[in-house]
């Protein structure tokens, strides 16, 4: 794609220090397109290149330059047309001959540009590079033009400058565009113009390139020298741009040793400081990418002044003299001053300790002497101070308490954390920082003398007062909402200051409205419905969060609830929420027309008007499933089960599961052969060669059910046409130990294939010897039994003596069982003494296979009938109607079962 150019060779200055880039020269032009790139969904351009900066030069003489490089070209007369407009497939040209693309015809997919057009290539090859987008609808539109609002946009870009959104600008500029216009002309990219909406001018364009040219042309390191004790500076020749930055490294060695540096930009980017945690007096190399190395040398640290710091001595202990020592970096000497080169003088001075001196003692207006002297170098300084009152607070401006990091508002119950802003000035213009423990007396907080006045004390604890090393003072709330005022007073000046803190509820679910599901209402059957929540400052919920907002208002104290009831006592109606989606399924008994209410706090949050249709009864055989064997080898066995078959019910909607009482009738039809299969139990058995046809209808209570039967053919294959054999589908097994039970194991059964690819059930004592598995850390056999053992996957073979009949892979999962489907069966039930309607209940994990039932039974009316958590129901005496026994798992999933009383 990429071909040769002196595009980088105009006008460059041979006295340059070598080129940085970030990285190689065809990578500055390379990541030059990218910016463009990503800046142009219409064909907006820019050109870097050197500039010679030594003299300004006219647009004419600019365009020259640019037209010398390829990137421009002049009219037929010779003219430049600066005053003409620039369309896009003209920048199409220039992208192309600026970023160095071959043409690409190929790549033009428009419709409005011709394979011929003297620019399909360009906008190709543009287009292909991902510098040039279409306006849609397959068009490209050459003849468009570009605004100078657009130029600007992209001109911020490819400088690095962030656009400014608080910039002016006189002239009219789109709102859009404001931000990226006011950074361009801030940057010197463009002059103030009346107006930055009209199509750019050539010329126009070309003093952009020329701008950006001289902004985005050879970066080089200028300078690298010690700016103090630990620390190096590195100046370049401009401003680095943000993809520099991150392509920039530094190496800094003294001989063979290297030293690991922390660097830190500028503002405004055209220096980097290196700090190392020491750096020992040498000659360092300091290696810049793209540059050749520099020598930087690093001298040691010495003491060049000494300061006494302090403004004023107090009456008072521990006044800090504040004496140091500084490098001749301006930076603070460790240990520049020690105890011994520190002398005070006043009549009635108490101990020094360091920095600090004991004047409690000394008289007001006494004079004090401070003198300190550094042996090493001979540097000395005296200053006289005269002992004045011990500071006391003047002035104390309490800020604004803010919510912790990552909240909305300041909350109940919040222990510490929440920071009580403060300004306190003493008498002499010092600022004051607060330390010690804080003094607890009723809703009085004492530090420093500073007495802070808590109004309400169930709502901020004065007990959760503290004060940090840093002087920073925070609280915590207690368990009652409202607003507290925090007074500070010094009772001894009379300063004093206020501020308010709203402390917040914790949210709790406030609205809750339900909406229609969109399909069949039928009783005893769980039924999504969707429905939006809101707590009580009005954000949304996430359907995930709102289970726990239910509980929580279900776990407070009886005046606050969520319910969900039906109006129509015939119709009664049980709910639960996915512990995980938040999904609310809901669960009626009893058919007819009731009106749905939500509660939250006996209050109603929404209804709906519902019309329940009766529950579902199994109405016909439709035929067999596909996929379902139809034939059978001899004494080979085929599945007839309600899973084999397609049975609807009298809403027309299958029906996988038959209801408690109805069963599959299966028997020869009239005009069947007998003797070619056996039917018994569900399973049907090759006898002999041959067809034979069955009848299939259904019995509820032993009686036939009318015109719910069909009749279907099968057919016993003889051995001699099995022509080959598969594996039966294995599903993932568990191979874990936790739980792990023998439901969790897969029997392998083989199957027949015949000529035209029909599956046959076979005698499976006949066609094979033995199983193997390929990787026994996965999974085992024994017998015709897989045994998961470690994740994995593992092929499983079938032989019959040394000749493989059918292999196929199974994977192995170590992921612990967990409660994926609860399901009662009936999901309604009469009362007997002693039910169990745990019996009735399968609790089965991702595997398919039944776990533990972990949970919670309830009962919907327990004046009505109780339930255990075993399951066991009692009714209490001389109640009647029905009742609603849930089922909760531990993570959440619900079913529920209707006890008729």
């Amino acid at each position: 794609m990429r071909k040769t150019s002196n595009l980088y060779s105009i006008k460059q200055n041979s006295q340059e220090p070598k080129q940085f880039r970030g990285g190689e020269k065809k990578v500055m032009k390379k990541s030059l397109s990218l910016l463009v790139a990503a800046a142009m969904t219409l064909s907006t351009a820019s050109v870097a290149f050197a500039a010679d900066a030594q003299a300004e030069l006219t647009t004419q003489q600019k365009f020259d330059a640019l037209k010398a490089a390829g990137v421009f070209n002049g009219f037929p007369d010779g003219s430049a047309g600066l005053e003409k407009e620039m369309t896009r497939a003209e920048f199409a040209k220039v992208l192309t001959k600026l970023t160095e693309l071959a043409e690409n015809s190929a790549a033009n997919v428009y419709s409005d540009v011709a394979k011929t057009h003297w620019a399909a290539g360009f906008i190709g090859a543009a287009t292909e590079a991902g510098l040039l987008n279409g306006l849609g609808g397959g068009k490209f539109g050459p003849s468009g033009k570009v605004t100078i609002e657009q130029i600007a946009k992209v001109a911020d870009l490819v400088a690095g400058i962030e656009p400014d959104a608080d910039g002016t600008v006189s002239g009219v500029v789109s709102p859009w565009a404001k931000g990226f216009v006011a950074a361009a002309i801030e940057a010197g990219l463009l002059p103030e113009l009346p107006t930055y909406k009209v199509n750019a001018k050539r010329g126009q364009l070309v003093e952009v390139a020329y701008e950006l040219a001289e902004s985005l042309g050879e970066l080089s390191v200028v300078k690298a020298s010690q700016t103090g004790a630990k620390a190096i500076t590195v100046e370049f020749s401009r401003a680095v741009t943000a993809e520099e930055k991150a392509a920039t490294t530094f190496e800094l060695k003294n001989g063979l040793v290297p030293y690991a540096v922390t660097v830190k930009f500028a503002d405004d980017n055209k220096s980097a400081a290196l700090t190392s945690a020491f750096l020992p007096a040498g000659d360092y190399t300091l290696t810049v990418k793209g540059q050749d190395p520099i020598t930087v040398k690093v001298v040691d640290e010495v003491v060049t002044k000494l300061e006494i710091g302090a403004t004023v001595l107090q009456k008072a202990a521990n006044q800090d003299l504040k004496v140091k020592g500084l490098n001749q970096f301006g930076e603070e000497v460790a240990n520049a001053v020690a105890d011994a080169n520190i002398t005070v003088f006043n009549s009635k001075l108490g101990s020094l300790t360091g920095n600090k001196i004991d004047l409690s003692g000394a008289d007001i207006d006494s004079a004090v002497i401070v003198t300190a002297f550094h042996p090493a170098t001979g540097l000395s300084v005296t200053k006289t101070f005269k002992v004045v009152d011990p500071a006391s607070a003047t002035n104390i401006k309490l800020g604004t308490v803010v919510p912790l990091k990552d909240e909305t508002r300041i909350s109940v119950g919040k222990a510490e954390g929440y920071v009580l802003p403060y300004t306190i000035v003493d008498q002499y213009g010092q600022a004051v920082k607060l330390s010690g423990a804080p003094v607890v007396a009723g809703n009085k907080v004492t530090i420093n003398g500073i007495d802070f006045v808590i109004s309400d004390t169930a709502v901020v604890t004065p007990g959760s007062f503290k004060v940090n090393a840093d002087g920073v003072l925070t609280f915590g709330t207690g368990a009652k909402a409202g607003t507290v005022v925090i007074t500070a007073v010094n009772s001894k000046t009379g300063a004093t200051a206020s501020t308010t803190v709203k402390v917040e509820a914790l949210p709790a679910l406030k609205t809750f409205q339900i909406s229609q599901p969109g399909v069949l209402l039928v009783a005893n059957e769980a039924i999504k419905f969707p429905y939006a929540a809101t707590d009580s400052f009005g954000a949304a919920y996430a359907q995930k969060d709102v289970k726990a907002a239910t509980d929580a208002l279900n776990d407070a104290d009886p005046a606050t609830n969520f319910n969900i009831t039906s109006s129509n006592p015939a119709v009664t109606v049980a709910y639960g929420f996915d512990a995980k989606t938040g999904e609310l399924n809901l669960t009626f008994t009893g058919a007819g027309q009731t009106t749905l209410f939500v509660w939250i706090n006996n209050q109603i949050a929404s209804q709906l008007n519902l019309d329940v249709k009766a529950a579902a009864t199994p109405v016909k055989v439709l035929g067999l499933k596909s996929g379902a064997a139809t034939s059978v080898g001899i004494n080979g066995v085929a599945d007839l089960t309600i899973d084999q078959l397609n049975v609807v019910d009298n809403y027309g909607r299958a029906v996988t599961k038959l209801p408690t009482g109805w069963a599959l009738k299966v028997v020869e039809a009239a005009d069947a052969t007998a003797g070619v299969v056996d039917y018994a139990a569900g399973k049907v058995t090759g006898k002999a060669e041959g067809t034979e046809k069955l009848a299939i209808s259904l019995t509820n209570g032993g009686a036939d059910v009318a015109n719910s039967g069909i009749e279907t053919t099968y057919t016993t294959v003889k051995d001699a046409d099995i022509k080959s054999f598969a594996i039966e589908a294995i599903g993932t097994l568990y191979g874990g130990t936790t739980g792990h039970v023998a439901g969790h194991n897969a029997t392998v059964t083989l199957v027949g294939k015949t000529a035209s690819g029909a599956v046959i059930a076979i005698d499976q004592s006949r066609f094979f010897t033995a199983i193997t598995s390929s990787d026994l850390s996965v999974a085992t056999v024994a017998g015709t039994t897989v045994t998961g053992k470690g994740k994995g996957t593992t092929t499983i073979t079938v032989w019959n003596g040394a000749t493989k009949q059918a292999e196929a892979a199974v994977t192995v999962s170590d992921a612990a069982p967990v409660i994926t489907s609860v399901a009662f069966d009936p999901t309604e039930i009469d009362y007997v003494a002693g039910l169990n309607v745990a019996a009735k209940l399968a609790v089965k994990d991702q595997y398919g296979v039944a776990i533990d039932k972990d949970g919670v039974f309830a009962s919907s009316d327990k004046a009505k009938a109780t339930v255990t958590q075993a399951g066991v129901v009692t009714k209490v005496a001389g109640a009647t109607g029905s009742v609603t026994i849930s089922f909760v798992s531990v993570n959440g999933l619900v079913s529920t079962i209707v006890v008729n009383l």
